[in-house]
């Protein structure tokens, strides 16, 4: 089954980005664009599920809605296309089949994307192309700087915003996470804190599960901490 997500700020309840999937898809924030990136770089900023137990075609009309809907009030400026276009995934992916039976392979050298397979193999763009793509690329999707609409507007900045001072816990949208380390102390953490404490991608943590380091790193430390999963941006 499918589901429908959206990224926003914390502070503002902003909602820059929406998009659909499946399983922890909206915890993961790799293969995501560079402006997807700048918000969360720059930004406090959660994800809450609109809604789930979808089928794919609920889901795609679903993210295409909230996308209009978003951008009529001048947000989900990080969604570049009208959505409703993703893969989909396992049986319902129309490849699914021939991946299968072996027909397609897109990850090994017999693949025709592979290496010297790949007809731009050895090649890069030419400063006119480049040029090209950029222009041809301004102007569509989201609306930064002075062109946005909302440029300067003072309408949620400081104590005119309604969640002004809400922190943490305290934030209806919370996500709460019990650490039970391994000399026994207990301490609880939003989301955000547990990926800068323990310095993982906190979508490999399972609701219920223990920390666990593919690589040597100065965080390994924390290797069997136990995390438990108390709230989420549903339940919060």
């Amino acid at each position: 089954m499918f589901y429908v997500y959206e990224y926003y700020k914390v502070d503002n309840d902003e909602v820059f980005y929406v998009g659909k999937g499946t399983g922890r898809r909206y915890l993961e924030i790799h293969n995501r664009n560079k402006y997807f990136n700048a918000v969360c770089d720059k930004y406090d900023c959660d994800v809450r599920i609109i809604k789930d137990d979808l089928t794919n075609e609920q889901a795609c009309a679903l993210e295409i809605d909230m996308i209009k809907y978003y951008k009529s009030r001048n947000q989900a400026y990080c969604n570049f296309t009208n959505g409703g276009t993703g893969f989909s995934t396992g049986q319902l992916n129309p490849i699914h089949k021939r991946i299968r039976d072996g027909s397609v392979r897109l990850f090994d050298e017999s693949s025709r994307f592979y290496g010297e397979n790949n007809g731009f193999y050895g090649k890069q763009h030419s400063d006119e192309t480049k040029l090209l793509i950029s222009i041809n690329g301004k102007g569509k999707g989201g609306q930064f700087g002075p062109d946005n609409p909302m440029y300067g507007s003072d309408r949620f900045k400081g104590t005119n915003n309604p969640m002004y001072g809400v922190r943490r816990f305290d934030h209806p949208n919370s996500r709460k996470f019990k650490i039970v380390y391994l000399d026994g102390n207990i301490e609880y953490l939003t989301y955000k804190e547990c990926e800068k404490k323990f310095g993982i991608a906190f979508s490999r943590i399972e609701d219920n599960d223990t920390i666990h380091y593919k690589k040597k790193s100065k965080n390994d430390i924390y290797e069997g901490t136990y995390i438990e999963r108390v709230t989420t941006s549903r339940e919060a």
